[in-house]
């Protein structure tokens, strides 16, 4: 029996959970899964998915109160006849799980991929009536299940931990751009490339980010750091690059589709976010054998580690700085926590783990008893 998958989340703009998304849309087994996306409004990834002959199905939401869309997404819902929907994200569930019923599907799985650190109570309200009507949570580590499960009450049992996953060889062979990428940064070989790679807002510490720069930039002359990505902050990052004395040293990239290419011209990899869910910018330079200067908050603590990363508290520059320059005057340091960091991804975090352990949710969940109240 081939099951058919309806993978919606809120929208498809380059992101971790439309990552996530993609993987389980191209790689769940075609002799076992049928698999559709639905989003509630588009992105890059929707030309990706297509391309990849994956049907995408854009609903077109213009707004939290675009109710219009409501017919028009239930009416996809049905028309595909799905075993399982699997919503990504807080606007997806809520609309996808009422949606859902409507169109009569009989199985509703809820991924978190996030904590959140907003004062937001009316989601976790929402979340602990869904939460007792979904057939399983799904959180991307055990810092969300954690976050999660406090905030809603719920019972263990509502809850499985699906850890995200990374193609670790595609990481680990972007060595041959080391150089073309350094060559537009203008790096030597004796030049110590940070690298993060993110969106740039206030979630990933960017602000902390700076004033760490600054101090290690100080210390160490040979010290540059790559942003690659763009979001809300950018413009404060530019006003920032233009008045520091460290700003020549900075690059900052925009968004960027080679990220392996980027991680195999850098030499560190710094992660500062003040919350996580898992990140896979972390993972994926892991699997690219960097070091990690990261941020020692629940779920990116569960990616890195103490033998992969130097940690700090979030929030303070200082020890953020202090990791920075440990790792930029020391390329033995660099080379161990690289090693390890692979060695972990290798174990922990591949994409052959990540999309067994949804094909095998699923079919867990159509097999067994539906959950009272659907």
């Amino acid at each position: 029996m081939v099951l058919r998958i309806c993978e919606m989340i809120t929208e498809l703009r380059p992101a971790g959970a439309e990552r996530c998304v993609y993987e389980l849309a191209t790689r769940l087994p075609r002799g076992r899964f049928a698999v559709e996306v639905v989003a509630l409004r588009g992105g890059a990834v929707a030309e990706a998915l297509a391309a990849a002959g994956v049907p995408v199905h854009v609903i077109g939401v213009r707004g939290k109160l675009d109710l219009l869309r409501w017919r028009p997404l239930v009416r996809t819902l049905a028309a595909g006849r799905f075993d399982v929907l699997h919503t990504h994200l807080f606007h997806a569930g809520l609309l996808g799980a009422a949606a859902g019923r409507r169109a009569g599907i009989g199985r509703w799985v809820h991924s978190e991929h996030v904590v959140e650190r907003r004062f937001r109570p009316w989601r976790f309200r929402w979340a602990a009536r869904a939460g007792r009507r979904a057939d399983r949570i799904v959180c991307v580590s055990q810092g969300v299940r954690a976050d999660h499960q406090r905030r809603t009450g719920l019972d263990d049992g509502r809850y499985t931990v699906i850890h995200n996953g990374v193609d670790a060889a595609r990481y680990a062979s972007g060595g041959a751009g080391r150089a073309a990428w350094r060559g537009r940064w203008g790096l030597g070989d004796r030049d110590v490339a940070a690298v993060f790679v993110g969106r740039l807002d206030r979630q990933k510490g960017i602000a902390v980010l700076l004033a760490a720069f600054d101090l290690a930039a100080a210390e160490h002359g040979s010290l540059h750091m790559v942003l690659a990505g763009d979001g809300p902050q950018r413009a404060a990052v530019e006003r920032w690059r233009a008045g520091s004395p460290a700003g020549g040293r900075v690059h900052l990239l925009g968004h960027v589709d080679d990220v392996p290419g980027v991680l195999a011209g850098g030499d560190l990899f710094v992660q500062p976010s003040l919350w996580e869910g898992f990140c896979l910018a972390a993972a994926e330079a892991m699997a690219a054998g960097l070091p990690v200067a990261a941020t020692d908050v629940p779920g990116l603590n569960e990616v890195v580690a103490a033998d992969t990363a130097l940690l700090c508290p979030p929030g303070q520059a200082g020890a953020l700085a202090a990791a920075l320059a440990a790792l930029a005057a020391s390329a033995d340091l660099r080379r161990r926590l690289g090693a390890a960091g692979r060695a972990r991804v290798e174990a922990r975090f591949t994409l052959d783990r990540f999309v067994g352990a949804h094909a095998d949710l699923y079919e867990q969940v159509v097999q067994a008893e539906p959950v009272a109240g659907r």
